[in-house]
């Protein structure tokens, strides 16, 4: 409460009490005591205040010391009243000034610490700018619809920035003005910064003239103008109790857009309604206000991207253009690098030499030498996966000089006998082995004809194999012609084999034997031997000897050139040799067997006598022997047995016939019967009397060999025997 009003108060309360004191209203004494003790009771407290304040006023130290503990409080206090930034400049600006005169290191050494930051943050915060508008500005000037837009923005004359934020913006708050509504005076204005500018106090004045306008011209006093419209701009007025919000608006605004004006405007009603009720002109105290403003002008909402079906079908064609040139590229690229790869290694590989490679209306070219043994380069192309049908190729033939191909060339071209290796040494090609006098007379042609610093073909390890083979041919006729029973009619060298024709006697040497002896390769050997009977002495020997079958007791040799037959035989083997001595062709062979005796002459002749006169005798239909034949039998044991042992000695063989007899008494099979058995009854004998029954063999005879006629019974008597025949097999 005012001091004044509480002491007028308390100043009727006295003359209530007191009326008398109304008259002494100017005169009080000082020395009543009531009337101290009622100024005490009620303003001591005060009085005794004022005196120390006025103590302190007094004192400039207390009076500094109270000022310094107020002071912080009252500069936060008075921070939002713009009327000590005002009071404060000059002092401050004086202080500053004379500080940095005073002493400039103090401010560096202030300032440092956020000069630098601060630059550093404007510069970020200008590149930034600068980045965002040009991002954006490339963004719509390389696209058809920046073209667009800048065809429009030529075409209309409006800047080009309006016609992107027309088209890329479904409103936007441009301008802001908070218009005092009993003066009509601008308060506070706010404008985006792409918005056009004009003179905000001129358009306050304007709308505050539309205003009245529209008021007087349809007697709307208490109304006003709400809205307007111009092309896409858009005018909302929004009135309060002391001041209007007009907003400029650039596209279609939502509903939504009134309740934030209208909020806007009631919280700066709120917030400053004595200053808004008071406004005289001055707008220095609506910094805050403008604040608020500039909320309301960063309204806005961008155009939503627009995603019609042509624009998806442009998006999707340039997709799949994309897409098919990414192929493209990335096949021709692949393409291009299997190409060099096959380039390359065409390039790597001997015997090829490249002269062209490149690519020639839509294919790619290559041309150049190729050495037929150097690989085909149809087939690199297959390995390498690169299609033949896209290639040109154009290969002339050369001979390259590599070691390898000149060594393939001259394997193809000389045909090296199995004895014959070639190899690469250095810088050299080597024949090693041995090979004819044609074959190396053929390589020395060709290790001549090779061109000057090339390969040389060193043949000088080669050995001549026709001198070694010679030799041996030569050793080898020389011990044919040697040999007997064999004639040789022709030889010689045909197509580089030796050939060799003549006569053979089967029982010679075999001509093909003796080659692998005399060491001559038989497959460089063409015989032709005809057969044909040799007449040297050994040859008619073998084939008396094979074709007589000499026994035993004969033997064969060859004396002076005549065959010499020496023992004993049998007189028909006897006969049988000097038939086949006769035989014999006239020459030197000659077959002598005068010194072969009769094997029946001597002590073997006369016991074959003996055997052979003996008869044993039967009686009459009797098959035993009859009385007094025990003593035959004893004699004829003795003497087969000696001659089994002197045949024996003399390496033959003899054999004893029993051969039966009968009268022509009975019948004949009877006969015949009674022969065998008297015969065998003989065998039987002759073994129990030790003689080896394998010497001796049985045969009937029957009536039919009759020792006499049977004209007497003498006679009939003689008949009936065994008689006996010795023999030598042979």
């Amino acid at each position: 409460m005012d001091r004044k009003v509480l002491a007028g108060l308390l100043l009727e309360i006295a003359h209530d009490l007191r009326p008398e004191l109304r008259a002494e209203r100017n005169g009080i004494h000082a020395s009543d005591l009531r009337l101290e003790q009622l100024r005490t009771l009620l303003v001591g407290r005060e009085i005794e205040v004022l005196s120390r304040l006025q103590d302190v006023l007094e004192d400039p130290e207390k009076l500094a010391a109270a000022v310094g503990r107020v002071l912080p409080t009252a500069i936060a206090e008075a921070t939002a009243d713009p009327r000590l930034g005002q009071v404060l400049a000059p002092a401050m600006e004086k202080a500053t000034e004379r500080s940095i005169r005073n002493n400039p290191r103090t401010l560096v050494d202030i300032l440092y610490p956020v000069i630098v930051p601060t630059i550093g943050k404007s510069i970020r915060e200008t590149i930034a700018a600068t980045f965002q508008s040009l991002n954006q500005t490339l963004k719509y000037s390389l696209t058809w619809r920046g073209l667009k837009w800048r065809w429009e923005a030529w075409r209309t004359g409006v800047s080009f920035a309006e016609v992107v934020l027309k088209h890329s913006l479904v409103y936007q708050v441009e301008h802001v003005f908070l218009i005092h509504g009993h003066t009509g005076l601008l308060i506070c204005h706010a404008a985006a910064e792409n918005a056009a500018s004009q003179d905000p106090q001129l358009v306050s004045s304007m709308l505050v003239a539309i205003q009245d306008f529209v008021r007087d011209s349809f007697g709307a006093e208490k109304q006003g103008l709400d809205a307007a419209r111009l092309g896409e701009l858009r005018l909302w007025c929004e009135p309060g109790p002391f001041a209007m919000l007009v907003a400029v608006i650039r596209g279609d605004p939502p509903e939504q857009l009134y309740e934030t004006l209208r909020h806007a405007l009631s919280r700066i009603h709120a917030e400053r309604h004595q200053a808004l009720e008071s406004f005289d002109g001055d707008s220095d105290g609506f910094a805050e206000v403008e604040a608020e403003l500039r909320q309301c002008v960063a309204l806005r909402q961008p155009a939503p991207p627009r995603a019609n079906f042509s624009r998806v079908m442009i998006v999707a064609w340039l997709a799949v253009v994309l897409m098919l040139a990414g192929a493209f590229i990335s096949r021709s690229w692949d393409r291009d690098r299997l190409w060099q790869t096959y380039i390359a290694q065409l390039q790597a590989e001997p015997g090829i030499v490249v002269t062209e490679a490149g690519r020639r209306d839509g294919k790619y070219v290559v041309s150049g030498l190729r050495d037929p043994l150097a690989p085909d380069p149809q087939m690199v192309l297959r390995q390498i996966g690169i299609d033949s049908q896209s290639v040109i190729s154009r290969w002339a033939p050369y001979e390259a000089m590599q070691p390898q191909f000149v060594l393939a060339r001259l394997q193809a071209s000389l045909d090296p006998p199995p004895t014959v290796g070639l190899a690469l040494e250095g810088d050299r090609i080597v024949a090693h082995g041995s090979a004819s006098t044609a074959w190396l007379e053929r390589a020395r042609e060709a290790a001549r004809m090779l061109p000057t610093g090339a390969l040389v073909f060193d043949v000088s390890q080669l050995h001549d194999t026709e001198e070694a083979g010679a030799r041996l041919w030569a050793g080898y006729v020389r011990w044919l012609r040697a040999e007997p029973g064999v004639v040789i009619t022709e030889t010689g060298r045909r197509d580089g084999k030796y050939f060799i024709t003549g006569l053979r006697d089967p029982l010679a040497v075999d001509p093909e034997l003796l080659l692998s002896e005399a060491k001559v390769d038989p497959a460089q050997v063409v015989s032709r031997w005809s057969p044909y009977q040799a007449l040297d002495p050994q040859f008619v020997l073998k084939r008396l000897q094979a074709s007589l079958d000499l026994p035993p007791t004969v033997t064969l040799r060859v004396d002076d050139g005549r065959i010499v037959a020496e023992g004993s035989a049998s007189p028909r083997w006897l006969e049988r040799a000097r038939l086949a001595g006769r035989m014999l062709p006239s020459g030197p062979s000659v077959l002598d067997l005068s010194a072969v005796r009769d094997l029946y002459e001597g002590a073997i002749g006369d016991l074959r006598d003996k055997i052979q006169a003996r008869s044993i005798h039967f009686d009459a239909g009797g098959s035993l022997p009859g009385a007094g034949q025990d003593a035959v039998l004893d004699a004829q044991a003795e003497d087969i047995k000696q001659v089994a042992s002197l045949s024996s000695s003399m390496g033959v063989s003899t054999r004893v016939t029993l051969i039966g007899h009968a009268d022509s008494a009975g019948q004949g099979t009877s006969n015949l019967s009674l022969s065998v058995a008297r015969a065998e009854v003989v065998r039987a004998l002759l073994k129990k009397r030790g003689v080896n029954p394998d010497l001796l063999a049985v045969r009937g005879a029957g009536a039919l060999e009759p020792l006499q006629e049977e004209t007497s019974d003498a006679a009939r008597s003689a008949n009936r025997r065994v008689s006996f025949s010795l023999g030598i097999d042979e």
